[in-house]
């Protein structure tokens, strides 16, 4: 009823959340990621400092979420992956993603941010 309500009066309905569309202090950025093929799916990590993006092309790559540069390209899938996931801050800088191979891989940054 409140997303009916939402689109009815003009609004995005995101998640639950209405927005009221422009001047409602709300910014976008968008990413130009590379990829080759579709993207399956991006997850910002538990600060919104990193977003993680998947793709048809069989990779993995993480961007800075403040401006969007390339930070890593993580290659390992032999198919489409299809989904990302960050652990929790406490285990370090952790990254799962899983695909079209049946594999999960967990990706552990060598040497964590300061």
């Amino acid at each position: 009823a409140m997303a009916t309500a939402a689109a009815a009066a003009g609004g995005a309905v995101m998640g639950g959340a209405t927005e009221a569309g422009s001047g409602a202090g709300a910014t976008e950025q968008a990413i130009d990621t590379g990829h080759a093929e579709m993207i399956h799916d991006a997850q910002l990590d538990f600060y919104g400092k990193r977003l993680a993006t998947c793709s048809s092309d069989r990779s993995v790559r993480i961007f800075s979420a403040d401006g969007g540069a390339l930070e890593a390209e993580l290659l390992g899938h032999d198919g489409p992956v299809w989904q990302v996931c960050w652990a929790h801050p406490r285990f370090g800088a952790v990254l799962a993603s899983c695909g079209f191979d049946a594999r999960v891989i967990v990706w552990r940054e060598a040497s964590p941010r300061v």
